[in-house]
């Protein structure tokens, strides 16, 4: 394959990983070109875990443990 060259660009698939607490995750994945000028970063890559699927939950279980409690009675932003 390397030698002969035949390696190609993706710009959508899915990508398994294995995360060391939550197990294995498999999540679709889009690449997308950026047009900005001047800039060291043209690329955007977007994983998502598909709806209903293990990936989903245990994505949701890793953003139980880091994300701050919501609270309604504090504004998302300071006011101006």
């Amino acid at each position: 394959m390397w030698v002969s060259h035949d390696v190609r660009i993706r710009f959508e698939g899915v990508k398994r990983l294995n995360h060391p607490e939550v197990g294995r995750l498999e999540m679709a994945f889009r690449s997308l070109n950026l047009p900005v000028p001047q800039r060291a970063v043209r690329e955007l890559v977007v994983y998502a875990a598909e709806p209903g699927t293990p990936a989903e939950d245990r994505l949701k279980l890793l953003a139980s443990w880091t994300a701050p409690p919501a609270s309604p009675t504090e504004p998302l932003r300071p006011p101006r």
